[in-house]
């Protein structure tokens, strides 16, 4: 005797995963070792902003000027300079950031 078993899924939408393009735009924030794309910054604009949790190296691809990364989450302290390509050791190293 067969049996046949049916189960009904509920669909969930497929997570749309963004990763590194040459040339991007803007400032943007990509994991470790993956470039999957964390975060991005259209313009530059001033505003204090925090870094995104699983970042650990950003690209400003164009149009800022200055970017400044802090061990705060309020853009105090000791700033150091995140222009064009940086990486730092680890996530969550730098907490907020300054784009300018």
């Amino acid at each position: 005797m067969i049996t046949t078993l049916a189960v009904t899924m509920p669909a969930s939408p497929a997570a749309a995963v963004e990763t590194l393009k040459v040339p991007d735009t803007g400032l943007v924030f990509y994991q470790a070792y993956t470039q999957i794309i964390v975060g991005r910054q259209a313009t530059p604009d001033g505003i204090c902003r925090p870094v995104p949790a699983e970042a650990i190296w950003a690209i400003g691809w164009n149009g800022f000027g200055s970017v400044s990364g802090y061990r705060t989450s309020d853009c105090t302290g000791a700033a150091s300079e995140l222009n064009n390509f940086h990486s730092w050791p680890h996530e969550g190293y730098y907490l907020s950031y300054r784009a300018g």
